[in-house]
């Protein structure tokens, strides 16, 4: 047996003397640009922020993350993809190859056409597609988070998802070192290592290499994670000329891992540029944008003229063989030939008809797990979602839990001209109750988003304004609601009303809105004083109301594009302000209510920088008729008990107020908060931060007759499998409760 050790000595100065003289050159080379530029790191040294060559480097990026103005390219792209596990569960992942039973290796070859136009948009439109997935499965939105790559962007490699490290303010997230330096004298290479201070899927590690003097990026190897794939990112720039601010060769290798599924990916893209367009002295987004129209500053439909469309995709093997630019290899043409005899073996051999419960089972599992489209021709396109869509399933402290099912429906006329039709269906589980809902919208006049709306659904149980007058008299038992006598209503409504752009950014809406309420338990109806003895005046067992309604919505400086003759909103740098109006009338339609409501709401959405984001939200509303009973029912401050999207109501609502507070008084103010940011509280945790890809913190406040205040703190996290909040609340200066809210967004931005 022998004994794994070593003897260390001394190391003989002359072999030292060797040893420099051999690698003084580089250093010597480095030593010497250090002294020019006043860099002092030595080779493997980690860089201070302050360092000559990191500065040069953060000033050539910022100096140029506006050069370049517009291209056109053609890219392309081959992708291998080898499949180590695989069950059923991979068909909970949209957009996901169909695979055939015991194949693990396939292939793709793609030709794009991409287009640019600053600030960050990108359009790609397949031309050609050749494969061994079934037709339509080329997978090519699972390859455009890394196509999009942006070297010299000033803050995110890749839009909203990872910190590029190759700006002033990365600082704070990355450490830097001097890997080597190579090349002649008079053109130094450096190649620099980067190690992200913390970890997180936001920021990447690996290395660059840069050039002395043009302090331009060659080429970069970095290493992270994008929702549930490891990736190694490897980018060549482009050689000559303004190219060089361009990648001209992008490799990625992809390990997807989802639930005992592991898929490997390796996408190889060549992109070739033509109308390269450079801004000298830089650009900004209101440059670009006054560029794009002559006649308004805020149409930004040049840039969207290029979508990804595969309505005229070729589907030729031939063809895309011309655009290599290098041959398949072995393996490559392997899987190409197996693919083939797969086929040919298919068409030569007659396959028995499956049994009923085969089709049957097989047709269940394609519901519970997949969603699908029906394309046809003259009715028009259905969108099924799966029944088992865990982000249509959520949590709260206050609602429980709660499922619901959308469906949609578009067809497209003539002019542009569309009908749209959202049905919905939901069940809060804690509270019971089944809601469903209908939305139909047809654009008449697209390019003034000019629309008729049609809404008929139910809406949450509510109670009359004479409860307010017995909340008066029981202030002990304000909260517990289950103390007083709440008479009931369920509601059913109907909304008919037009939408029409008077002005970019100014839309208004006019319409009516019809509600039937009806007592859940008729033989309650009755009025009691605060000894709860019963008075003379007792409500209806039905309550019809017919309120007339005006709503303004503006929000200046409005971004948009033409989509044909469909005017599309994209963002402005304002906030949003809104007035919405209704009176109820006597009368009409056999209603017997007539009240007022008048409500206003601003709200803003402030970009901070590529990865963070500020939030807020103030409104009010008040019912103006008090003569009459009425229902306390706003449009702005009401409670959804169905799942909605995190961003959707997150941000603008209250958590832990219990349902019945919406409808206890006349007037309220409120005012939300959102902060959201990576690395808030996280960053020294290494365990649970490398899956988490924000932080949020919450602050709302309500003021209404008997909440002077309502107060919502919370702290929330944000993962690309669910999103988790916890809050706290306190009722009139005294600490309330403490409860959470969770909802499931797996893969909710394919």
């Amino acid at each position: 047996m022998k004994n794994n050790y070593s003897i260390s000595r001394p190391v003989p100065l002359w072999l030292v003397t060797i040893v420099m003289l051999v690698l003084g050159f580089p250093l010597r080379s480095y030593a010497d640009a250090g002294e020019t530029d006043g860099t002092g790191a030595g080779m493997g040294q980690r860089f201070s922020p302050k360092d000559a060559l990191l500065t040069n480097i953060f000033q050539t990026v910022s100096r140029h993350s506006g050069s370049v103005r517009q291209y056109q390219a053609r890219m392309y792209m081959r992708t291998q993809y080898k499949v180590h596990q695989r069950n059923a569960l991979i068909h909970l992942v949209p957009s996901m190859f169909k695979f055939y039973d015991g194949v693990t290796d396939y292939l793709t070859e793609t030709v794009s056409e991409l287009q640019y136009m600053a600030p960050d948009v990108y359009n790609m439109k397949l031309r050609a597609l050749s494969g061994t997935f079934r037709r339509n499965q080329a997978g090519l939105y699972n390859a455009m988070d890394y196509l999009n790559v942006n070297v010299y962007s000033p803050t995110t490699l890749l839009p909203d998802k990872l910190i590029s490290p190759f700006n002033e303010r990365a600082v704070k997230f990355y450490h830097y070192y001097l890997d080597s330096v190579s090349g002649p004298p008079d053109s130094l290479m450096y190649c620099i290592r980067i190690v992200p201070k913390h970890k997180g899927t936001q920021l990447v590690s690996g290395s660059v290499v840069v050039s002395h003097g043009t302090w331009l990026i060659r080429e970069l190897t970095l290493r992270g994670r994008i929702e549930l794939a490891d990736f190694v990112l490897h980018v060549q720039m482009g050689n000559q000329g303004a190219e060089q601010l361009l990648p001209k060769r992008i490799e990625v290798k992809q390990m997807f891992r989802f639930l005992w599924n592991k898929i490997e990916s390796d996408y190889s893209a060549t992109l070739d540029y033509k109308n390269l367009i450079l801004n000298d002295d830089g650009v900004d987004e209101g440059t670009v944008a006054s560029s794009y129209s002559r006649s308004d500053e805020y149409d930004l439909t040049r840039a969207y003229l290029l979508k990804c469309d595969d309505s005229e995709v070729v589907y030729d093997t031939a063809l895309i063989a011309s655009f290599r630019p290098e041959p398949l290899d072995e393996a490559q043409q392997q899987i190409y030939a197996d693919f083939n005899a797969r086929k040919l073996k298919q068409s030569l051999t007659v396959t028995p008809p499956k049994r009923k419960s085969q089709i049957f089972w097989g047709n269940v599992s394609d519901v519970l797990v997949g969603s699908y489209t029906l394309d046809l021709a003259k009715l028009g396109r259905f969108r099924f979602s799966p029944i088992l869509d865990l982000g249509m399933v959520s949590y709260s402290h206050s609602n429980g839990f709660s499922y619901k099912q959308q469906f949609n429906y578009n067809r497209l006329f003539a002019s542009n001209r569309m009908l749209r039709i959202r049905p919905m269906a939901g069940y809060n589980f804690t509270r019971k109750e089944f809601y469903w809902s209908a939305d139909l919208d047809f654009s008449y006049a697209p390019e003034r988003m000019g629309a008729l709306t049609l809404k008929v659904g139910n809406g949450n149980r509510i109670y009359t304004s004479r409860v307010m007058d017995e909340m008066r008299q029981h202030r002990d038992s304000l909260n517990d609601f289950s103390k007083l006598n709440l008479n009931y209503f369920r509601d059913t409504y109907v909304q008919l009303g037009n939408r029409f752009e008077l002005a970019n950014g100014l839309l208004l809406f006019m319409g009516a809105d019809m509600h039937r309420r009806k007592a859940m338990h008729p033989s309650e109806l009755v009025v009691k004083d605060h000894l709860q003895r019963p008075t003379a005046i007792s409500l209806r067992p039905t309550y019809i109301t017919f309120a007339p309604r005006v709503k303004l919505t503006w929000t200046p400086g409005q971004y948009y594009y033409m989509d044909g003759r469909r005017k599309v909103y994209l963002h402005s740098r304002f906030p949003t302000f809104s007035i919405d109006y209704e009176r109820g009338i006597k009368g009409i339609l056999g209603s017997n209510g007539s009240y007022g409501r008048i409500e206003t709401d601003v709200q803003q959405r402030i970009r901070l920088s590529a990865v963070s984001s500020l939030y807020y939200r103030y409104g009010g509303g008040v019912f103006t008729e008090q003569k009459s009973v009425y229902f306390v029912d706003f449009a702005n401050f009401t409670r959804s008990n169905l799942p909605m999207g995190w961003s959707d109501e997150i941000s603008g609502s209250f958590h832990l107020l219990d349902n019945d507070w919406y409808n206890s008084s006349r007037w309220y103010s409120r005012a939300h908060l959102t902060y959201e940011a990576p690395f808030i509280i996280l960053p020294h945790s290494r365990k649970y931060n490398g899956i988490v890809h924000s932080e949020r913190l919450y602050f709302s406040t309500l003021f209404t007759t008997h909440l002077h205040p309502y107060v919502e703190v919370g702290y929330g996290i944000g993962t690309y499998l669910f999103n988790l909040g916890v809050f706290t609340s306190n009722v009139n200066g005294k600490f309330h409760e403490i409860g959470c809210k969770f909802t499931f967004e797996l893969f909710s931005g394919r």
